[in-house]
Formats: C-alpha cells, structure tokens, sequence
C-alpha cells in the first residue's frame, strides 16, 4: 500500500471478525466493519472474507452485502494506485446504486478522501469527498454509519490542518459522545485548542489524551506523543523547567520508533530551550536532529520553526551572517506555509458543497412540480415555494452580508500591500541600485585600485537598506497601534542619532498619548517626517542644539522641531527628496507641514494633525 492505513485500524481497535449471523441492521454494520479490518490489513484473510460475503449473498440475497465486497475490493485498489478517475467514478456508481445503504456510501467516501488527503495530497480533492461524507454523518447517526467515530476522526484532522479549528473542536465534541477510543480525538483538539492560543484548554485536552492511553493500556507511542504535546504547550509559556523533561520524552519515543517526524518536532523546541540556557553544543545536537527528521519525513512546513532557532543559534556563535541569512528563511518558510492559501482552497470546497445542496434542493421542487397534478397539490406547492423563497431570499442576504465583509478585507490587504510595495520600492529599491552601481564600480577597477571611498558608499546604503525594512516592519506591527510605541522609538531615534554627532537633543511630550490609538498610515508617516527632518538637522545644519516638542490633544497633535543651525533658503536649497517627500507625507494623513527658517536664523518645522477619528 502507499500509505498507512493500518494507522486508522490500531485507532478503532478492530480484531479479525467471527463469521457469524446478525440480528439486525447494527450488528451487521459492524461486522462489515470489521471484515473490512480483516481484508485490508492481511492478504491471507481476503479469499476467507470474499467466500463468506458471496455465501451470505447467496442466502439472503442482500443487496447490501454485495456492494460492502465490492466496496472493500475497491479500497485495496485505491491503496495500491487506483487512478483519480476510477475513484471518482466509483463514488459515483456507489452513491447512486446503493443510496439506500448509507454505510456503503460513508465507507467509499472515507477511502477516496482519505487517500486523496493522505497519499495524493490532493487536498481539493479530499475536502469534496470528506464534505459529502460530513452530510451523511448530519443524516444518520452511529447506528446507521457504524464507522462514524473513525470518519469524524480523519475529518477533524483534515479541518486541523488547513486551521479550521472552530469545525474541529465542535465536530470532535460531538464525535466524543460515540467513540470508543478517544485517544485520538482528545489529542487533536488539544491541537486545536492550542493552535487558538487557548493554552488552559489544550492541557486539558492533552492530559485527557494521556489518561486515555494509561487506561487502554495503549502502546507507548500514545503516552509519548501526549507528554510530548503537554511539554511543548509549557514550552510556549516559556516554562522551560518542566517542558524539556516532557518534550524529552517525546524525542526519546520518537528515537526508539525511528520516527523523523516525532524526532524533528520534540529537537527544535528542546534546542531552543538549549540555547535560552546557553548550552550551545546541546542545541547544535537537537538541531542536527531536527534537520535531518525534516529531510527524512519530508515534512517541510516544519521549517518554519526550525529556521528562526537556527538563527537564534548562530546569532549565541556570533555569526550575523549565516543568522541573517536563516532569519530570511523563517520569512519564506513562513509564506510557504501562508495559511490563507488552505483557508481558500477549504472554502472554495465549501462552495461547490453549498452548490450541490443547491441543485438537490432544485431537483426536489422539480420533483414537487410534476407529481402535483391537481389544485390541492398545486397549492401546497405554492405554499412551500413560498416559504423557501422566503429562506432563500434571507440566506442570500446574510451571504451578501458575508460577501461584502470578505471583500472589505480583501481590499484592506489589497491597499497595504500596495503601501509596502511603494515604499520597498522608494525606500529600498534605489538604494539596492546604488550598492549594484559601486559594486560594478569596483569590479571594473583594477586590484591597485582601492576605493575606500565607494566601499564606505557601499556600506552605508546596506546600513539604510536594513534601516528601511526595519522601519516598514514596524510600521504594519499591530502591536503599535498607539502613540505611546511611537513616541517611545522617535525619543530613542533622535537621542541615538544626536548623541553621535554630539548635539544637545531634547524630547518634550505634553498632553496624555497612553490612550490615543494611531492608525498604521498615521503612525508611519508621523515617524518618516520625524526622522527625515532629525536627519536633515543633524546632517545640514551645524547645529549645537535640536529640540522636538509633541503636543498631543484630545483632537490629534502637532509636532514642532526646531534647531539653532544656519539655516537655508528655501527658494535656492536643493530639497532632493526630503522635503517633497515630507509634505506628500503630511497630506497622506490629512496633516499640514510648515517650515519656517533663513540663513543664520535656525530651521523650525511643524507638523499638524488634527483628528484622530478623520484618520
């Protein structure tokens, strides 16, 4: 097979089956069940099964029992490569021959969703079959699908991993009621529940798990896996003492089974935790552990934790290069594993879904239409044509509603994508073109040819390349959405940049700034005119003295900064880029910039802002 659906049977706990009567449509229900086990897990039991099934057909003639050994002969098909095809043409011939047998229907639809989700990757494909099997399991109930605690199983994983976490912690409540062996379902909604960030509710989750697996007397993969999973949740509390015993465990099992993934998700946590505690030779160990699980199970999403250790381990060694350079991988590893791109493809799924209910819902009314032959039908008819168009009308409202919220945000991150891309491509994009223009510079001049000079060029824009981005970062960061954060990084700017020039620097903040909220345009504005006009003083003016007032009022502010240098014209200054940009600036965020100065007279600029609200 290509992959492990023997997984699947260790959860349900199945044994070889008994050949024996059944009483009712239940105990039948579970006797296919475990044939199934029987049939898929060992090819000596296959011919035994079939000879049982077709004598059972022959004494009853139970149509039923025919299409459970098709299904089931099928399902080898599907694990030894059964074409995309062939399994969809066989749900379809399963869903309309055998539409009275539900238990038929959910196990055809479990085994192509499973193995487009586990063996194909073909997730589009695995949510369209799982989605149709979720409407079943809304139908029957655990007496009709007698496998249903094992389909809600893989169907809150695959909720899991695109991150539709609210669909996988209320469908695994739901599923708890019925299962057997909760094992599996406590574990995933303890991962469900931390990938919300609600940490209290996950080690309630993970503690169920362990407890689950001391009761069953389960192997010792499933107390591993739950301590891990406990170790790593006190991990992200940063309580370090009690998640590396915890997350050791997790990597020991994982050893023993020889298991790259387990190995590489217990090492990078523990080789942070190594270098929290400054033993840097244990935490290059848990890395090379963790690098090669990676390799070895093919897992890559996982390197969206791994790189930013890996960074942090070269930063402890004093490698700022080979940092950096991991630093750039955790930001592609992280867009790699973007979970916007699932969060569409699993709603794209659910439209088609909505689409098929649609078109049920029209073939009914179809139906309602021609078997009503006389005017009593025919105004029952009407009436209920009434009252689904009264549903439908206030469904398509809520959608509309939906609809407009959605593209609402769409357009908010259209919008701010844009204003990043500018200002990579002002602030970042001319300065990569002159380090490119000195570095040809240097590579047409011969060896004897030092250039200092366009080497500290070269320098200088790299530094203002690094100090662009960090500012661009900051300035979409929403934890500093208000002027306090603002303020707190223009006192440091000014101070750190006066202090090396040897100019008197002075900061003033009047009114009350912990309450006021900034808008991201507002607060990145506000900071490049402060910092453009800080720089011009400090570089231009041959001052001894710079002062920057804020005056924040329940309205908005105004931002005066004055200096005691030389001054300039400004009807002769070459203004370059400065002063234009800082009026465009100004008027961006509905603000007024004035500039008063002279030759010998000092310079003083004023930003003004009035609303808060407006912005």
């Amino acid at each position: 097979m290509k992959y492990p659906y023997l997984l699947i049977l260790v959860f349900l706990g199945l044994t070889v089956p008994v050949f024996a009567q059944w009483d009712n449509h239940h105990q039948k229900g579970k006797c296919f069940d475990s044939l199934y086990v029987s049939y898929i897990s060992d090819v000596k039991n296959r011919t035994p099964v079939e000879t049982y099934l077709n004598k059972q057909y022959q004494q009853s003639k139970d149509e039923e029992v025919l299409g459970f050994l098709k299904v089931v002969k099928f399902c080898v098909k599907v694990g030894n490569g059964a074409t995309p095809n062939e399994m969809d043409r066989f749900v379809e011939h399963v869903l309309k021959q055998y539409k009275q047998f539900p238990n038929l229907q959910a196990r055809a639809l479990h085994t192509v969703g499973y193995h487009y989700f586990i063996g194909e990757f073909n997730y589009e494909k695995a949510f369209n079959a799982y989605g149709r099997l979720e409407k079943l399991l809304e139908v029957y109930d655990e007496k009709e699908i007698t496998d249903y605690a094992n389909y809600c199983a893989n169907i809150i994983t695959a909720y899991y991993k695109f991150e539709d976490f609210g669909k996988a912690i209320k469908m695994g409540k739901r599923c708890l009621k019925i299962a057997e062996n909760k094992w599996y379902l406590y574990n995933t909604m303890g991962l469900c529940y931390k990938g919300l960030a609600e940490i209290d509710s996950s080690f309630v989750y993970f503690n169920r798990a362990l407890a689950e697996a001391k009761d069953k007397q389960m192997p010792d993969i499933y107390r591993t896996i739950a301590l891990g999973n406990i170790g790593y949740n006190y991990y992200l509390e940063r309580e370090y003492d009690k998640a590396k015993p915890l997350i050791t465990v997790d990597l020991e099992g994982g050893l023993k089974l020889k298991d790259p993934g387990l190995i590489a998700g217990a090492a990078i946590p523990l080789a942070d935790i190594f270098l929290a505690e400054g033993s840097v030779t244990k935490a290059k160990e848990m890395l090379k552990l963790a690098r090669n699980g990676i390799a070895e199970s093919k897992q890559r999403e996982r390197l969206e934790k791994f790189f930013p250790v890996q960074s942090r381990y070269y930063e402890m060694l004093g490698n700022a290069e080979q940092a950096l350079a991991y630093r750039d991988s955790s930001i592609k590893a992280i867009k790699r594993n973007d979970s916007v791109f699932n969060g569409l493809l699993v709603m794209r799924v659910q439209q088609k879904n909505d689409l098929e209910k649609i078109t049920e819902e029209k073939n009914k009314l179809e139906s309602y239409r021609k078997i009503s032959q006389t005017r009593l039908w025919s105004i029952i008819v009407f009436f209920f044509l009434i009252v689904l168009v009264f549903f439908i009308v206030r469904a398509y409202k809520v959608q509309r509603g939906k609809d407009k919220k959605k593209i609402e945000e769409l357009n908010r991150i259209i919008e701010l994508r844009e204003r990043l891309s500018a200002d990579m491509h002002d602030d970042v994009g001319s300065t990569l073109s002159s380090i490119s223009l000195y570095t040809h510079s240097l590579i047409m001049q011969s060896p004897e040819d030092q250039n200092k000079s366009t080497l500290e060029k070269i320098k200088k824009n790299a530094q203002d390349v690094q100090e662009s981005i960090s500012d661009i970062i900051w300035s979409v960061n929403p934890n500093m959405d208000t002027i306090e954060q603002t303020i707190a990084r223009m006192r440091a700017f000014g101070a750190d940049l006066a202090e090396c020039a040897g100019i008197c620097f002075e900061f003033e903040v009047n009114g009350s700034v912990i309450v006021q909220p900034l808008t991201m345009l507002v607060r990145k504005n506000l900071y490049l005119i402060y910092k453009e006009a800080i720089n011009n003083s400090i570089k231009y003016s041959s001052a001894t003295k710079l002062t920057a007032i804020l005056d924040v009022k329940d309205g908005g502010f105004t931002l005066k900064i004055t200096d005691n240098g030389i001054g300039f014209d400004c009807s002769v200054v070459n203004v370059g880029n400065g002063l234009p940009n800082m009026k465009r600036r100004a008027e961006e965020i509905g603000g007024e910039l004035q500039i008063s100065t002279g030759l010998g007279k000092g310079t003083c600029l004023i930003l003004i802002f009035s609303s808060f609200r407006s912005s």
